[in-house]
Parts: C-alpha cells; structure tokens; sequence
C-alpha cells in the first residue's frame, strides 16, 4: 500500500450513489474541498441504466418518482430532466390461485379502485384489514421509531403474526404478504422476516396513499448520477473501496488499498450493512455496531424486458400485473412513450429469490417470461431484449430495494441509525427520516449531512 496522502479535504464522501453525490456536490457548491469515492467503477449506486439498442433506456435500479417528493423533483427540474405519468389507462390483471381478473385501479387498499374479481368476504377481509393498519402506522410519531412501550410491543411481533390475526381469507392473507414482498413498506421482506413496528413506519414515512410511483423519467433515472458528478469534476475516485476511518478530535484518515487520505470530516453514504464492513480505529460505539449486524438489504432482482411495441395496450390492459404466481408477484409498464417501444419492470423477490437463482440463465429467462405470458399474453413470450439486474449479487449493494429491520431491531439499536460519531456522518436512502428507500430518502440525507457538516465547518 502507498503510504501517500493525497491532500487534506474539509470532507471525503465514501459512497458514489444519490446520497454520496448530493451531499458531495453541495459541500463543493459552498467553496468546500471534497473528495468522493466510490467502491465501484460507476457512480449511481442502485439509481443505475442503460440504453437499449432500440434507443429505450431501462433503469435497472430505481426509476419511480411521486408529487409530494419534493427534493428529488426539484433536483430532476434543475438538471431539465423530463418526467411523463405511469400509464394508468387499462384494465390491471390479478392472477390468484388459478383464476384471472382483470380490473380498473392498481388494487392497493389505500387507492379507489373496482373490487377485482374476488368475492365479497375476501375484499372486506382486505379491505378491513388494510384500515386496521393504517391506523397503526398513523398513529406513529413522525420520525425514526423510538424506544417506548408501544412500540417495543410493535417492534417484538413479526408482520407475519399481524397478517394471521388480522385476516381471514388466503387472499387477504396473501395480499399483505404480496405488499410486504413487492411493494416492500422499506425492504422488501417475507413476512417472518420483518419487524410489525418497521413496516408500519414504512408505511409513515412512505405512504403509498401519496402516489410514490407517479412518475416515470424520460431517458431513464440512470442518467441522473453522471449529471450530478459533472459538477465535481476531478474530485471523484472509482474502483477506491475504503478499507478503514481512523477518527480522532483533530480528524479523520481514510485508508483504501492504494492511497490514505486526510480530511476534517467524512461522510458515509453507503447502506448500513456496507458501512459495518469497514475497520474503524477506535471502533465504533457498541449500538453502531450492533446495529450494522442487523439491517439486511431486501432479496430482490429487477428484470427489464422490451418488446417491439407495448402491445398488452392493444388489448386494454394497463401493463400493471399483481398476483401469486410462481416467479412475478408485481409487473409494470415502464415503456418510454418517446420511444415507441415496450418495456416490462418484472421483479422476483423475497423466497423466491433463492430458487429462481439456482436456475441456468435459459432457465431462469423462460421462467420470468412464462409469468409475464400469464400476465399479457403469449406475445409476451417474443422478448426483445432480457436484462436482469441482481442486486443481491452485487456486493456494493447486497440487495434491494433498501434494508429492513428485522424484530427488536429498530427499538433496541435504532438509536445509532443517523447518530454522528465524532467526524463521521452517514448519509444514505436508509438513513432518512422521510421516503427512506426512495430516490427521495437519498436526496434528504445527502442534504441533511452536508448541511450539518457546513455548520461545523463554519463554526
């Protein structure tokens, strides 16, 4: 290892993706020195895509934005980055247990919509039970959970145990499940796998009743990054892993495998899980670390698949498919209408993530494809183009689309989630307080932490 230090910073931001680059760009932006580094040999962490041969761009990573995300708007406004609505115009499939129903509405709880095709006692069922829980998450304090009776109560049960109590029918049991799996209230998760008190938070800082999935991006969220880091110039390093943070009172060192660097101030812009793989001298406080032990990243990998044209509008269908079937629990029209051409967002996640995986690459091409096929119709079989993006595999990510908190988690070590120590800030979708998990999370705590180390700087 070279024994140079390259330059003393105000701050080094360790994690290129959204957070990582906000929070870079708007220390340089008040005249700060800066430096980013980034693990991988892109920016962009999970906001990531790429163009198609046909000229339609995929977003593997993220690609969603709603109305009340006010940052992440204002920042695709600054940038004249065009947005365009989800297509919403056509009947959404439902496929349960065999039987086939096609709707108008997304068929969420929180969304008017027409009863798709289940009976009456399975629809209360949901229906009930999606009040009962929006009532929990409501009366929630605005914020990180904290410890307290309530909310140990709610952090010691499992979703699970809350989905069997509260509902009746395999439908209603299964669409909670679905919710938790697909939509993934800050995961996604199993069921068994995920704190009571952290999907009703979710459910609080995210809610779906404010339309997150609104919007599209014209040319894709992936180019957003390159747009963001043009401004820093030479102050971004790529294929530089941090192996340790020594902090002292005076400052920070920062060692990769290369290179030490020394700087007042570091940012840590990775998810949690990441920022507990490197060595810190003194070690971090006991809850910090504790707590990086325990936030896994959700089980899930994003598959694009284009199509000549977005034929399943042809026969009246909005794009959107919902359902229990072997592989795809969600799908989504995510065609660019500038484009001309069709692209499917299809998603395996959760249980299912690990037998899809132990598949050939035909095999597990034909499976997605199969499920689509279900969806839309056999013309879904002649794919175009097939790109999946495996977020667990990746190992700057190790999931998708954020962590979790399994249970006890939240009110035993959540605490040190966005605590500084001394000189070291985190920053990161996870860490936000507001639309974690989103594009909007990530733009909230990269400002968040550059703005507290702009006071500390100044002071």
């Amino acid at each position: 290892m070279s024994n140079s230090n390259i330059g003393v910073y105000d701050c080094v931001v360790i994690g290129g993706g959204l957070s990582g680059l906000i929070a870079a760009r708007n220390l340089h932006r008040s005249g700060k020195s800066v430096l980013l580094m980034e693990a991988r040999d892109r920016i962009g962490g999970r906001m990531h895509g790429h163009r198609l041969a046909s000229g339609q761009w995929i977003d593997l990573g993220g690609q969603w934005v709603g109305p009340t995300q006010d940052r992440i708007l204002a920042l695709l406004d600054e940038y004249g980055v065009r947005r365009f609505p989800s297509p919403v115009h056509g009947r959404t499939v439902l496929l349960f247990n065999g039987d086939r129903h096609e709707f108008r509405g997304l068929f969420m709880g929180y969304h008017e919509c027409e009863v798709p095709g289940v009976t009456d006692a399975e629809w209360r069922d949901v229906t009930g039970a999606w009040e009962r829980f929006h009532a929990l998450s409501a009366a929630l304090v605005t914020g990180h959970p904290v410890a307290g009776d309530q909310n140990q109560r709610l952090d010691s049960d499992t979703f699970a145990r809350w989905i069997e109590e509260n509902t009746q029918t395999d439908f209603g049991r299964w669409y909670f499940a679905y919710m938790a799996r697909a939509v993934g209230f800050m995961g996604p998760a199993e069921p068994n796998q995920v704190s009571l008190l952290h999907v009703l938070w979710g459910q609080k800082c995210a809610p779906q009743s404010e339309h997150p999935e609104a919007e599209l991006i014209h040319g894709g969220a992936g180019q957003v990054p390159e747009k963001i880091a043009a401004e820093l110039r030479d102050q971004i390093r790529l294929s530089e892993p941090v192996l340790c943070i020594r902090h002292r009172e005076t400052g920070i060192e920062i060692e990769t495998a290369h290179n030490r660097f020394a700087a007042r101030f570091t940012i840590v812009a990775t998810p949690p899980h990441l920022a507990g793989q490197i060595r810190y001298d003194p070690p971090l406080p006991p809850l910090r670390q504790q707590l990086t032990q325990r936030i896994p990243m959700g089980c899930l990998v994003k598959i694009l698949v284009s199509y000549e044209s977005p034929f399943w509008r042809e026969k009246g269908l909005v794009g959107m498919g919902i359902g229990n079937r072997p592989w795809i629990e969600l799908c989504a029209d995510s065609s660019d209408p500038e484009s001309g051409k069709g692209v499917i967002a299809a998603f395996v996640v959760g249980d299912r993530y690990k037998r899809w995986r132990s598949l050939n690459d035909k095999d597990r091409r034909s499976a997605v494809l199969s499920d689509l096929a279900s969806y839309f119709g056999e013309e879904a079989l002649s794919a175009v183009t097939y790109d999946e993006a495996d977020w667990p595999a990746d190992p700057w990510a190790g999931g998708g689309y954020s962590a979790f908190m399994p249970p006890g988690v939240w009110t035993g070590f959540g605490e040190a989630l966005a605590a500084p120590v001394g000189h070291i800030y985190w920053a990161g979708s996870e860490i936000a307080e507001r639309w974690g998990g989103f594009f909007e999370g990530a733009v909230l705590a990269g400002e968040a932490a550059a703005k507290a180390i702009l006071a500390k700087l100044e002071e």
